[in-house]
């Protein structure tokens, strides 16, 4: 079995939603040339034979549509969000898919706990709550503020920009209208717009005042470019600490817009 940047995790249990993060995995493992895993999480030993072969004809459905033949890994755990886990740190894989039920999904709390389990390890995740509006990125969103290591978020640009060169890269900066150290990190942008540019990157920039800052903010500057992902950092959270709805990311992640959203923790050297 592939491991590490050659490959994208799909935990898939059955559900409409899981459907969905399966095809949204589907199109990016075509596109990035990864190959594609989907993973069950079994509670009980004797289930694992049965999901197995129930699992192939997904593979071969999803061969038929998205012409991408994924493996299948089935785990027994009686914890799936531990198991999703353990298995992401096992394969330290280049994306793990998770669905997820929005802001109403509170009671789905396994879905919940496998996504603020993922934010405390170095792994990248794309939270998704519906089916993929197109095959390909157009329109993809970071957000930067002033406390952020930008040249990691620049890097994660030409990242994608080298699989879906004609997508528009829309970063979002505070304006760098008020203190010297912000006037100087807004001067540094011109100069980063300036290096995509010759790379032939389309790149966007969106100045928002820092007030304006809060998830809806971000949002709805991604509703007014039709965005296809954001993505936001991730830092490593107890998993006792404050449960994850509520916080900004939370908010991120539930958005009403549905937009898949992308979690790169911000020390990781994968993506």
């Amino acid at each position: 079995m592939q491991t590490s940047k050659n490959l994208i995790i799909v935990p898939f249990d059955f559900t409409p939603k899981a459907y969905h993060a399966l095809e949204h995995g589907a199109f990016l493992a075509k596109v990035m040339d990864k190959q594609l895993l989907i993973l069950h999480v079994a509670t009980r030993e004797k289930d694992i034979s049965a999901t197995e072969k129930k699992l192939h004809f997904i593979v071969e459905e999803c061969n038929e549509k998205y012409q991408v033949t994924p493996e299948i890994l089935v785990r027994k755990g009686t914890r799936p969000y531990s198991t999703v886990k353990n298995v992401a740190e096992e394969l330290n894989p280049l994306l793990v898919i998770l669905k997820h039920s929005g802001v109403e999904g509170i009671k789905h709390y396994t879905g919940i706990r496998t996504i603020k389990i993922l934010s405390d390890t170095l792994i990248s995740f794309v939270v998704i709550q519906d089916a993929p509006k197109t095959d390909t990125l157009k329109n993809i969103v970071f957000p930067i503020n002033f406390l952020q290591q930008h040249d990691d978020k620049l890097r994660r640009v030409v990242f994608f920009s080298q699989y879906y060169p004609d997508a528009t890269m829309h970063i979002i900066t505070p304006s760098g209208k008020d203190t010297e150290k912000e006037k100087l990190l807004a001067a540094n942008f011109k100069v980063m717009t300036k290096a995509m540019e010759d790379q032939k990157i389309k790149v966007n920039f969106i100045t928002h005042d820092k007030k304006k800052n809060k998830a809806e903010d971000i949002i709805e500057l991604a509703k007014a470019v039709d965005a296809d992902m954001v993505m936001i950092p991730t830092e490593k959270v107890s998993i006792f600490s404050k449960f994850l709805f509520g916080l900004r990311e939370e908010k991120l992640i539930s958005n009403d817009a549905k937009i898949p959203v992308l979690c790169v923790h911000s020390e990781s050297s994968v993506l």
